[in-house]
């Protein structure tokens, strides 16, 4: 192994293991962490610049159950002379941990190969590697003549409002082409992301005691009716519907509907219940658009409570497009090709399940794509891990990519 090379690497699992030490859970945590990349960066003589998030901006744009009064603060690092500018991404909170532990999952350990804790999927092995690979041109001689930038950025768990949305729309970041370090497995790239609108279902009846319904009229009997209805008039729409790319697991290239993730009620036993909800999780395929699917829902359960004579609701929780880059774009091929040359593989390129930052550089005509380190399925997992040869060769292909644009 290149001596250069295996110092940037053993730097990255110092970096990943002293991060994941940080419980980044909806703004805490988020200053001690930021300046201690900060720090590292600047033993290498890397200049860095850290940017607080307004407080009128998050409690704007952040509901109260994600802490919009606790501070958020993104990193720029960068490396290079003028020229074109490459950015890579990452976002440094997490999901809380949960239950099922093997490990101490803010005291992350070593074996076998792997990295144990919250985080090491998803991203902070993304983070140090390509920290790492900053790191390596800094201190070779081999210093790029274009700009080499590390945004790292917060609340991309929560849609990235105020982190990667903050900084191409307020900062006015315009890198000309950013790669997000999230976990894609070696051999693909993520060149786009489905889209997503969530909904609360709410069905009013009349409340009254338990020991004599029938003075009431039981909302949660009203819901059960309503979503069976909407469940067997909607499914055959979505199941008539394909999208024309190619998704990472096949089954997602159909729009898809999840009913029931939070269900809201009274909560006694003893009423007939006056009114409860459930919510709605649909998934946008790359070719629907979130205005549209809005307007289809609310048509629907309109529809629905006419027929049924129950008297129903539909607030929108959130929203968002599908995006992707055409994936034979320029900068999308030159990724590929530091793959292949890194690892010896194609990677193929794929449409992500789930949703990312991605959106936000799209949004604003910014070429981005997502390829990192980790391990696909261990996102949000207990006893999440990442193997030690993902981040050693993500290092390796991200020191490609930048040589590539040399």
């Amino acid at each position: 192994m290149d001596v250069a090379l295996k110092n940037v690497f053993e730097i990255s699992q110092r970096i990943l293991i002293n991060s994941v030490r940080y419980p980044t859970i909806l703004g805490d945590y988020y200053e001690e962490l930021i300046y201690y990349y900060a720090d590292e960066l600047s033993k290498y003589g890397i200049h860095t610049t850290v940017h607080k998030v307004p407080k009128e901006y998050c409690e704007k744009v952040l509901p109260k159950q994600f802490n919009p009064e606790k501070p958020r603060y993104i990193l720029i690092a960068r490396v290079g002379s003028d020229g074109k500018v490459l950015q890579f991404n990452g976002h440094y909170d997490v999901v809380a941990a949960g239950g099922g532990w093997s490990t101490d999952p803010f005291n992350p350990v070593i074996t076998n190969g792997k990295i144990y804790g919250r985080g090491t999927t998803d991203m902070k092995a993304g983070i140090a590697a390509f920290l790492a690979t900053m790191i390596y041109f800094a201190t070779t001689n081999k210093e790029p003549n274009i700009i080499v930038e590390g945004a790292v950025v917060p609340d991309e768990e929560i849609g990235g409002a105020t982190g990667t949305g903050y900084l191409v729309n307020e900062l006015g970041s315009r890198p000309d082409f950013a790669v997000i370090a999230e976990p894609s497995g070696a051999g693909n790239i993520y060149i786009g992301h489905r889209g997503n609108v969530w909904a609360m279902i709410r069905v009013r009846g009349r409340q009254a005691h338990g020991s004599t319904p029938w003075l009431g009229d039981n909302a949660f009997e009203k819901m059960i009716i309503l979503a069976d209805y909407f469940m067997k008039k909607y499914k055959p729409l979505l199941e008539a519907r394909k999208s024309n790319l190619k998704y990472e697991d096949p089954r997602a290239s159909f729009p898809t509907i999840t009913l029931g993730g939070k269900l809201e009620a009274p909560g006694s036993i003893n009423i007939v219940p006056g009114q409860v909800g459930f919510s709605i999780d649909r998934r946008l395929i790359v070719e629907e658009r979130a205005e549209q699917v809005i307007d289809e829902l609310r048509k629907l359960f309109e529809t629905a409570s006419k027929e049924l004579g129950i008297e129903s609701e539909v607030e929108i929780v959130e929203s968002s497009n599908p995006v992707h880059v055409e994936e034979n774009h320029p900068y999308v091929n030159t990724l590929a090709r530091a793959v292949k040359e890194a690892l010896g593989t194609e990677p193929t390129r794929t449409i992500c399940v789930g949703g990312l930052d991605l959106k936000h550089y799209l949004a604003r005509g910014i070429p981005a794509v997502a390829y990192g380190p980790g391990e696909v399925n261990m996102a949000h997992k207990a006893n999440e891990f990442v193997t030690l040869e993902s981040l050693y060769n993500s290092i390796k292909v991200y020191i490609k990519l930048v040589e590539s644009f040399i």
